[in-house]
């Protein structure tokens, strides 16, 4: 239990660096631009702090979960629809297991003309 909240804890502080990353990008000369502009920057901002946040609450938590502990994981990965996700958050179970709770295997890949 102690490494799957570590696991998320990491995807969270990832995700807060890559919207980090996309604050950088869409703020720039804020000033010139409209109130929803500014508005969702400041979302942008927000988000990135909120992610960073939980991923340090989690990551304590984790320090002090027991590795004893036990839940099962089979419903839960089943909500997971990228299989990268399901295998950096449960390592050891392979790709049937992980692909036999939803019948998918999205990758994430975005196909905007196919």
């Amino acid at each position: 239990m102690a490494a799957l909240i570590q696991s998320v804890a990491e995807e969270l502080r990832n995700l807060a660096g890559s919207t980090e990353d996309l604050h950088r990008l869409v703020c720039h000369d804020h000033l010139e631009h409209d109130v929803d502009y500014i508005q969702t920057v400041q979302s942008i901002d927000r988000t990135t702090q909120i992610l960073d946040n939980l991923s340090t609450f989690l990551a304590a938590i984790g320090e002090e979960a027991n590795e004893e502990w036990n839940v099962a994981l089979e419903t839960a990965l089943g909500t997971i629809r990228l299989s990268e996700l399901k295998r950096r958050l449960h390592p050891a179970a392979n790709d049937a297991q992980l692909s036999a709770n939803d019948g998918a295997d999205d990758d994430g890949d975005l196909e905007l003309f196919g």
